[in-house]
């Protein structure tokens, strides 16, 4: 994972990605370089786990070296077409739990640990220990309605139709709650 340059404009993700299925590896690199501390932070965010972080990560950009003839920017940017397998990835990652690491220890394949100066890295990319305790205040503040509207929509990242299902109310009553508690949430977390 590498720090983005502020002062460096990003990368056109789009053009990376039709020059990396064109074979152009330099691309994908830059690509890679311009978007994985994004990437690891998502996961983070979600796991709070640096060696968990490194390995989906990692598994991520393998994905997306294999599936890279498949971008289409008429279908979407880069960008989200990364954060889409990474979403993928993360998905299955939580439906595999346990099984996949059981598996993994049955064949004797162990999972390199991270050094402390990564583990370390991964942690200040993500920043997420600095937001952790305004984040549970912040959602202990909300409604109730407000709290489960945004746990279901962000927390387990259902389709608003979901939300609204299982909250008993109609789709834009969901987007307006989500609307309003992320908003809350926003200005609680970080101030400013």
């Amino acid at each position: 994972m590498t720090v983005p340059d502020p002062d460096r404009p990003e990368p056109d993700g789009d053009a990376l990605l039709q020059r990396a299925a064109a074979g152009d590896r330099s691309a994908f690199a830059e690509l890679y370089r311009a978007q994985s501390t994004r990437v690891a932070a998502f996961f983070y965010r979600r796991t709070f786990c640096p060696e968990t972080t490194a390995e989906l990560t990692a598994e991520t950009f393998a994905r997306a070296i294999d599936f890279v003839h498949r971008f289409d920017p008429r279908k979407g940017t880069a960008v989200g077409w990364l954060f889409g397998i990474a979403n993928k990835v993360m998905l299955e990652w939580i439906r595999k739990g346990n099984a996949a690491r059981k598996a993994s220890r049955r064949l004797g394949l162990e999972v390199v640990p991270l050094q402390a100066e990564e583990l370390q890295r991964v942690e200040e990319i993500a920043d997420a220990e600095r937001y952790r305790a305004a984040l549970v205040a912040a959602l202990a503040a909300l409604s109730p309605t407000q709290r489960d509207a945004v746990l279901l929509r962000v927390g387990e990242d259902l389709p608003y139709d979901e939300v609204a299902r299982r909250l008993g109310c109609s789709e834009g009553a969901a987007r307006v709650r989500v609307t309003r508690a992320l908003a809350q949430l926003s200005t609680a977390v970080v101030p400013g």
